[in-house]
């Protein structure tokens, strides 16, 4: 009986070591492509990888304070895809918002944990988004065969659209300035009011450029980027500081090599503007770099070059810049950080498809 006895109690502890190792198992497949299980919340930079558009796999990577990283950081902690392309993020009060397409929607999760909080659905094409008046406001593009968009305002206590303006014109980029919200759209800059949504102001760009995207200089000076072609100009764009106090620009200044898509940032101290530059025709590993200018003295610098950046981001606290080569946007993305000075830190890492956004806290 006692021999009995204990070959059953040898038996469960087998099926029960079988059991946690396969569901332990079962957990490394759910993280797919993690290289560090780290449950911190300290992370450096969250890493937002837009995916590849026909198989909507955008996804979350992060970053910790020992340099870890852990790859579908979505997945793995609320157990299923997110099943979209991620376009832009932002983070604010304690949250992370991704604004994503196909599916259209905004997920709004958990800054700490990661974990959904809610999902805004409703909105055809959202692209970028800023805070305002404690509300969510996100352009749109519904159809990119139409002059038109909207802005959309999303009372992010009540998880609900209350509404939104049509505007004549595609909107891209979007900065609050002032408690109002500034939107590129089309040759002009808009100012909306976000009570009423009324726009108080219209700037307008250089000629037929485009205006793309913002941001702010050490005196909360707002500088747009402009893109496309004029024949009075040149289709590669530029920069142009904003004067709310004027209807139109009046110190555009073209820069060498500019990408299309017009991405801003800006060293620590926000004394430069940093830009992503490519030399010849697009391409899915195309040549690449990031270029700074210098606002004081008006001159520029090329930083980095290499292959197949897209998106990048300065980290306000030691001025390193993150990019990556996204590989055709076929595979995982090589993550790439450098110095200010354009010196390589880290050149083998791999992140997800199309790595773009770099989030800092």
């Amino acid at each position: 009986m006692r021999n009995s006895k204990l070959i059953k109690q040898f038996g469960l502890f087998v099926i029960a070591s079988l059991f946690a190792i396969n569901f332990n198992s079962c957990k490394d497949d759910e993280k797919d492509n993690t290289e560090s299980n780290s449950s911190s919340t300290n992370y450096t930079c969250i890493i937002l990888n837009q995916g590849n558009y026909s198989e909507a796999n955008g996804s979350i990577s992060t970053i910790d304070e020992k340099g870890n990283i852990t790859n579908q950081m979505y997945k793995y902690v609320n157990a299923y895809s997110l099943a979209s392309i991620i376009e832009s993020g932002l983070i604010d009060r304690g949250k992370l918002i991704l604004i994503c397409n196909n599916e259209d929607k905004i997920e709004v999760l958990n800054i700490n944990d990661f974990k959904t909080l809610f999902t805004i659905k409703g909105i055809v094409t959202p692209r970028y988004g800023t805070i305002a008046d404690g509300s969510l406001f996100v352009t749109s593009v519904p159809d990119w065969n139409k002059q038109e968009g909207y802005v959309y305002k999303i009372n992010m206590s009540a998880a609900k659209i209350d509404t939104f303006i049509k505007l004549d014109g595609q909107p891209e980029g979007i900065i609050t300035q002032n408690g109002k919200v500034v939107v590129g759209e089309g040759s002009k800059v808009k100012v909306i009011n976000p009570t009423t949504l009324a726009i108080e102001k219209v700037v307008k760009g250089p000629g037929a450029l485009s205006a793309k995207h913002f941001i702010k200089d050490n005196n909360n000076n707002v500088w747009a980027s402009f893109v496309g072609y004029d024949a009075s100009y040149n289709a590669t764009g530029g920069i142009s500081q904003l004067n709310f106090s004027k209807d139109s620009i009046d110190n555009y200044t073209q820069l060498s090599n500019f990408a299309g898509e017009g991405h801003l940032s800006t060293n620590p101290d926000k004394t430069e503007i940093l830009y992503r530059t490519i030399v010849g025709a697009y391409t899915p590993n195309e040549k690449s770099g990031i270029s700074s200018y210098n606002i004081a003295s008006k001159s520029e610098k090329e930083i980095i070059s290499g292959d197949g950046f897209y998106g990048f981001n300065v980290d306000p606290k030691n001025g390193d810049i993150y990019t990556a080569n996204i590989n055709g946007w076929i595979t995982n993305s090589t993550l790439l950080i450098y110095d200010a000075q354009g010196n390589a830190k880290s050149t083998d890492q791999t992140v997800g498809v199309g790595a773009c956004r770099f989030l800092f806290q």
